[in-house]
């Protein structure tokens, strides 16, 4: 059970305006499906639409060419245009507006030359003008981000729920104090911060845009105990766009601790679930969803339990020198599989010294649970990524002695 730390998160309680915080499931929902309900899907005929062009920049015709509907465009809808017809949109966007018109349709045409057909599916927000928001293929099977925010308000019945964050910025207009509700209810001695009632939270872990959406939920009900104080929880990422920028990812793990800046510590059992937009997108979500959901709730804790058990038990020396042995036997035989052929044996002593600084935690260094989570600590500290990829193949090839 490698463990790393989780920043997809992280990256998105960073960088997100406040416009695109929810600070809760259900307003994330109602805020994406007003948006929906503006929108309209249509078929674009290259054929016979026009690329213009007038003072204000490019905009694309949707009434054969005669100028009486047209739609501007969005960065992400412009982008996809220039990538079908391909022009660099950077480029394009420094253009006379006249030339990049000409630009763009000529690369169209190239695009769609020797198909039986010059379309594609757009989709078009309509409040009282209209702009172009994405243009995909004929193939391309929308899944709103309203529908995904749905599914996941069903699933707070059952245990999950956002972690609370902290503000990002400091002038956040919707910070306030933590509850004891707002809290997780198990603290850990792992890396980072916990949020506890009275510290500022703001909305965090539910975010969206016309581009796309994010969440993150964790789950404390269902717990596996590594011998650490709370031991580990269970959490997943999901993410989806609705104009084609990425498929419906949902990124499930364990983990031990979540930090007020929504950095995922020590997670393990990282599995990705992707549904392309191609086909029955909702109803594959759907299933794939409550299938892994369930996968990870209904998972014997117990078993679970049970193989950190037995690698916390299982010595691999008596002494430093007899457990690098063994851990340079564990590497050495899992060539074969990846791992580097050179080996850092300075790393792999430091490993087994920051395993003793945490054994009040991880327990024996000499033991497979100990080390690996030396080996897990060291490869967190490190700056490269080589060395990072070795530590970590080798926290593998050393769990696989025990589970």
């Amino acid at each position: 059970m490698t463990k790393s730390n989780l920043y997809a998160a992280s990256n998105q309680w960073a960088v997100r305006p406040a416009d695109e915080r929810f600070g809760t499931l259900e307003e994330a929902r109602d805020a994406c499906k007003a948006y929906a309900d503006t929108a309209e899907e249509l078929t674009v005929d290259f054929g016979s639409e026009t690329i213009l062009a007038d003072s204000d920049g490019l905009y694309l015709t949707l009434d054969g060419g005669k100028g009486n509907r047209k739609a501007t465009f969005t960065n992400w809808g412009f982008g996809q245009m220039c990538r079908m017809a391909g022009a660099p949109a950077d480029y394009i966007r420094r253009l006379p507006p006249h030339l990049a018109a000409q630009c763009v349709d000529a690369g169209l045409d190239k695009h769609f030359a020797g198909r039986e057909a010059m379309e594609s599916k757009a989709l078009v927000h309509v409040n009282g003008s209209l702009v172009l928001r994405s243009l995909t293929s004929e193939r391309y099977a929308r899944f709103w981000n309203w529908e995904v925010f749905d599914r996941l308000i069903g699933l707070q019945g059952t245990g999950w729920r956002v972690p609370p964050g902290r503000p990002s910025s400091g002038n956040d207009p919707r910070a306030r104090k933590a509850t004891e509700a707002d809290c997780l209810s198990r603290k850990s001695s792992g890396g980072g911060l916990s949020i506890n009632p009275g510290d500022m939270i703001a909305p965090a872990g539910i975010y969206a845009s016309d581009h796309d959406m994010f969440s993150f939920l964790v789950n404390e009900d269902y717990r596996i105990e590594d011998g650490s104080d709370g031991g580990l929880a269970r959490g997943f990422f999901v993410q989806n766009s609705e104009v084609g920028a990425s498929a419906l990812k949902v990124t499930f793990f364990h983990y031990r601790h979540v930090c007020g800046n929504h950095i995922v510590w020590d997670a393990s059992n990282v599995i990705e679930v992707s549904v392309r937009h191609i086909g029955d997108v909702a109803g594959r979500f759907h299933i794939q969803l409550a299938e892994s959901v369930n996968k990870y709730l209904n998972a014997s804790a117990a078993d679970e339990t049970a193989r950190v058990n037995r690698a916390r038990s299982l010595t691999l020396g008596a002494t430093k020198d007899e457990v690098l042995d063994a851990v340079f036997k564990a590497i050495a035989g899992g060539r074969r599989n990846g791992l580097p052929s050179g080996m850092n044996f300075k790393q792999l002593g430091a490993a087994y010294d920051l395993a003793e600084q945490w054994v009040d935690v991880d327990g024996s260094p000499r033991s497979v649970w100990g080390y690996v989570n030396g080996l897990t600590r060291l490869s967190q500290q490190t700056a490269y990524t080589d060395d990072r990829t070795f530590l970590d193949r080798a926290g593998s090839a050393v769990l696989a002695l025990a589970v």
